[in-house]
């Protein structure tokens, strides 16, 4: 579902050396306007029509010396080629969820010289804290991403999605009716040339993301193919640690309580789908529970997630809950799980699901279940398993194969 550390790498190295090499990383990339807070413009005015930018401001600029230097930091492995210097935007733009509009944001890192030699949609990983949100850039997500990407010719656009960056209602998270419209509009920006970013729009795109993002990632691939009048084509999906199956597999597995992050992935689920879905939250959390979930899971508390929320994620819900995830009885919770899945349906354009054997916040078999399912149908479908990393390894370890995979698919185009 998600990296419990809510990030790109940290689970791997470690969150302290990991920010403090970023950091002296980022004193070779001078950064202008990289708060975490949006502008009081961008949120001046009256809802306008879905897709619509309202700012788009640059936020830094990225020599490639200092991208591999954080890649190198982040310990990616095998290294990335990275040849191309990089300016990173945040883009605020309207948008939609259940009909209504939503004042949302977004990274946007354009490679410097010469035009890009495609377009790559990253989804995020699970994040709790606001002020990391990818837009910002943050340095454990949208740094590395855009490094790894950017800075090999790619123009890479990344939705922070409801609930991160400019936006401060509860996280849409997994929530497909919100991912969906949020990022088509995104995309459909940039099929308009992003604001003059893009003088030759792309016409199709390359979907990456991990764990969260890997669920959004389908949910994406998935709604382009299905609309004859989408933004731009798919020209291949490469998700890693995705949670496809949610009701069948991925809550199942995380009410087990393997991972440290487990009572965090399923409060924010609880904290989405009551919300959107207009359900009272402790119709599936007990009251204190829910208390809980509504003060730390607001994007502000992230720093009290560790020592806040209860270790066995199952002391979080009700027992009538708790029962019919047991026994496969009725809750509309598991309803909501069966509706926001990512695994029914075949996809045309290529596709593969990379996994860590290791994993004990998604498992391997989110990923082994669904590639088999399409293959079954006729999909170019393939799952990778990377080896025996965790979780937070798992990306570092995927993200040199997509972006070889993708430079593969470039060349023959």
């Amino acid at each position: 579902m998600g990296d419990s550390s809510g990030g790109f790498a940290e689970n791997a190295l470690g969150r302290r050396s990991l920010l403090r090499g970023l950091a002296g990383a980022a004193a070779l990339a001078p950064l202008s306007g990289c708060s975490g807070e949006p502008d009081s413009d961008d949120l001046a005015g009256p809802p306008r029509a879905p897709g619509t930018i309202v700012s788009l401001r640059q936020v830094g600029r990225w020599p490639a010396a200092a991208s591999r230097v954080v890649l190198d930091l982040a310990k990616v492995a095998p290294a990335v080629p990275v040849d191309r210097d990089f300016t990173p935007y945040r883009l605020t733009y309207w948008s939609t969820t259940n009909g209504a509009p939503v004042l949302v944001s977004a990274l946007v890192s354009i490679p410097n010289a010469r035009p890009p030699r495609g377009l790559v949609l990253w989804m995020h990983g699970t994040n709790p804290d606001r002020a990391k949100s990818v837009s910002g850039p943050s340095l454990q997500e949208g740094v590395p991403i855009s490094a790894a990407f950017a800075g090999g010719g790619y123009a890479v656009i990344a939705p922070d999605l409801v609930g991160l960056g400019v936006s401060r209602g509860p996280q849409a998270y997994l929530y497909n009716p919100s991912t969906v419209p949020v990022t088509l509009d995104l995309l459909r920006i940039a099929a308009r040339g992003m604001g003059g970013l893009l003088p030759a729009p792309p016409r199709n795109v390359f979907v990456t993301g991990f764990s969260q993002g890997g669920h959004d990632a389908a949910v994406i691939h998935r709604a382009l193919e299905a609309d004859p009048q989408s933004p731009m084509q798919v020209r291949a999906t490469a998700a890693i640690a995705g949670a496809y199956d949610l009701a069948g597999v991925s809550i199942p597995f995380a009410l087990q309580g393997r991972s440290s992050g487990d009572s965090l992935y399923l409060g924010l689920l609880a904290l989405s789908w009551s919300t959107y879905l207009g359900r009272p939250l402790d119709s599936v959390l007990t009251a204190p529970a829910s208390r809980l979930v509504r003060q730390t899971l607001d994007g502000a508390h992230a720093a009290d997630l560790d020592k806040a929320l209860p270790r066995n994620p199952r002391d979080l819900f009700r027992p009538d809950f708790l029962q019919a995830a047991d026994t496969g009885g009725p809750h509309w919770f598991l309803d909501a799980a069966r509706q926001n899945e990512a695994h029914d349906w075949t996809p045309k354009a290529p596709y593969r699901a990379y996994f860590g054997d290791n994993d004990v916040d998604v498992t391997p078999q989110d990923s082994i279940r669904f590639i088999q399912a399409v293959k079954s149908r006729g999909a170019k479908a393939e799952a990778v398993a990377l080896g025996p990393y965790t979780h937070g390894e798992s990306a570092l370890h995927a993200v040199p194969r997509i972006r070889a995979w993708f430079d593969e698919l470039t060349s023959a185009a």
